[in-house]
């Protein structure tokens, strides 16, 4: 073994085997206090982790189980807990998301890479700053239709903070309203909406054309995963329409 030791192998790696190991041992050490009870200590520990499983999923979910329930049948579950089935469930917990957060350090390896070449020195309004942020951390995670509902919430902001209702979305509807679109509206401009701010930006030229479209498809991404589908798999192409938008607004005033 040279100096670095196990320090060579990647971090992940370590984390992993670490996770792994520490499975194994308290897997082995329960199996061991079950076998002292005989064949009804190893019914009771299969019971006790078949409901530990019903919890984490439940809770992950928020949906499917009696959480006090399912707590007082793991209190009950069995004498090999030497009275510590909390901190039992505490480690049945650790272990599971423990797991979980493996893969998604795995995606967000991968995916460190995809926002590192949309990294630029913008600076969106304080409102648009905060939810960006929660983009970032909702795509590196691997949360494809909260990165997109995000998408939308950063636009939106930056758009109500750019567009101004009494300037250029009047101009914009003093035109919009002799569309045949526009007559729908019978006179109530719809001056408060996303989308009329993103027509109006356009309309002003604070904006073009792509960026007018880019804008529109990711408020509609962002109504879909919001209202139909969450799972529509564009996250990254989002992203990217987002930061191209917020680039395009950056200009106005310039």
């Amino acid at each position: 073994m040279n100096d670095k030791g196990s320090y060579e192998y990647p971090a992940w790696c370590q984390m992993e085997t670490a996770l792994d190991s520490y499975e194994q041992d308290r897997a082995a050490y329960l199996e061991r206090e079950a076998s002292k009870l005989g064949p009804n200590g190893r019914q009771q520990l299969s019971k006790f982790i078949e409901g530990a499983d019903s919890l984490v999923e439940g809770v992950q979910s928020l949906a499917g189980v009696d959480g006090i329930a399912c707590m007082a049948r793991l209190i009950g579950s069995g004498d090999f807990q030497e009275a510590k089935p909390f901190e039992l469930l505490d480690e049945h917990v650790c272990i599971k998301f423990g797991l979980e957060a493996m893969g998604m350090l795995s995606s967000a390896r991968a995916r460190f890479l995809d926002l590192l070449l949309l990294l630029k020195d913008r600076q969106p309004c304080n409102r648009a700053r905060a939810f960006l942020q929660r983009v970032a951390r909702c795509y590196l995670f691997g949360f494809d239709a909260e990165c997109v509902v995000m998408c939308r919430a950063v636009l939106e902001c930056e758009f109500c903070q750019t567009v101004i209702d009494d300037d250029q979305v009047s101009d914009w509807w003093e035109w919009y309203a002799t569309t045949t679109e526009g007559r729908k509206y019978k006179g109530r401009p719809p001056y408060g909406q996303f989308w009329a701010k993103i027509q109006a930006a356009w309309h002003a030229k604070m904006i073009g054309d792509e960026d007018r479209d880019a804008a529109d498809a990711v408020r509609r991404r962002g109504n879909d995963a919001v209202h139909k589908r969450p799972d529509n798999g564009e996250a990254l192409e989002v992203v990217r329409q987002t930061v191209q938008v917020l680039d395009a607004l950056a200009k106005v005033g310039e």
